[in-house]
């Protein structure tokens, strides 16, 4: 099983519905926040003031709830 199969898993199963911040790396500022609408085929879906954000999760460091 890969990494992002694991993650998607943990995503759908644990942080579905929850405000969360994902950090890509970086000084700090590389961060995107919203709710998790969506995640599946290695794709996080944030929704945040009616935006969605699709975020490869091969790119993502770290993750926690906001």
């Amino acid at each position: 099983m890969r990494v992002v199969d694991v993650m998607d898993k943990f995503i759908s199963e644990h942080l579905y519905n929850k405000e969360i911040e994902v950090y890509f790396g970086g000084n700090g500022s590389e961060r995107l926040s919203g709710k998790v609408v969506g995640s599946a085929d290695g794709v996080l879906v944030l929704e945040k003031n009616g935006r969605l954000d699709y975020i490869n999760l091969e790119k993502v460091i770290a993750a926690w709830e906001a």
